[in-house]
């Protein structure tokens, strides 16, 4: 049995961890299990290559037994989107994610990792899904970039895209216009000193709804509105 084909059917399952929906091994785990096996094993970080946006491709090199495999990954958040201008502790991070990756190529942990190079979602379908709830379709389109964004508005097959652009705009505009009323309702407890008007207005907010409402009251109306909930 090659080396390979031994180290990619060792059992990681206790050591397999989760960010979002992707699973992944810590680097300590799999240099641990890596060098109980391959005690010579031994790796190499490359210096980061940084582009003109300022975002930033780590690299590592991991060989055993003389036979090197190379990974590279970009630095990113915790959307797992590329960051521009990373501290030292993004920087790190992303480091140790492509050690680890790199042990995957000799076999350890590699099935963990499958799958999660496929294609990523078209901004275009994500938007679609949304469309029947205009909260939700506010969100999804806040979450994009503004080149999703525009893919998004104009990939509408052909023949949709005027009905699509516009439902597009009715239905952020349906969504502000309920944010402005859920702030104006908020405002109005706030002024009046209800905090049982308040705090019934808040609970029926979604999670997403309260953030929007929270950037749309000045300094003051938070401290107020947190006393008055507090008084509930």
């Amino acid at each position: 049995m090659s080396k390979f084909n031994y180290l990619r059917k060792i059992d990681c399952t206790e050591f397999i961890e989760k960010k979002g929906k992707l699973s992944y091994i810590s680097w300590a785990s799999a240099w641990e299990l890596l060098k109980k096996e391959c005690p010579d094993a031994t790796y190499e970080h490359h210096e980061p290559v940084v582009y003109p946006s300022g975002e930033v491709m780590v690299s590592c090199t991991v060989t055993i037994d003389g036979l090197s495999h190379k990974m590279h990954l970009p630095v990113l958040n915790h959307q797992n989107k590329p960051i521009a201008n990373p501290n030292v502790f993004q920087l790190n991070t992303s480091m140790q994610r492509c050690f680890a990756k790199a042990i995957s190529m000799h076999g350890i942990g590699l099935y963990v990792y499958q799958g999660e190079d496929l294609p990523p979602s078209d901004p275009y379908d994500e938007v679609v899904k949304a469309v029947g709830d205009c909260v939700k379709f506010h969100e999804v389109i806040n979450s994009l970039s503004e080149e999703e964004q525009n893919e998004a508005f104009n990939s509408a097959p052909e023949g949709e895209k005027t009905a699509f652009k516009t439902l597009w705009r009715n239905l952020l505009k349906e969504a502000e216009d309920l944010f402005e009323t859920q702030v104006a309702h908020i405002k109005a407890a706030i002024d009046d000193d209800d905090g049982l008007k308040l705090t019934q207005v808040w609970d029926e907010c979604s999670e997403y709804e309260q953030s929007i409402i929270r950037n749309r009251l000045t300094a003051q109306e938070k401290a107020k509105a947190n006393q008055l909930k507090g008084r509930q």
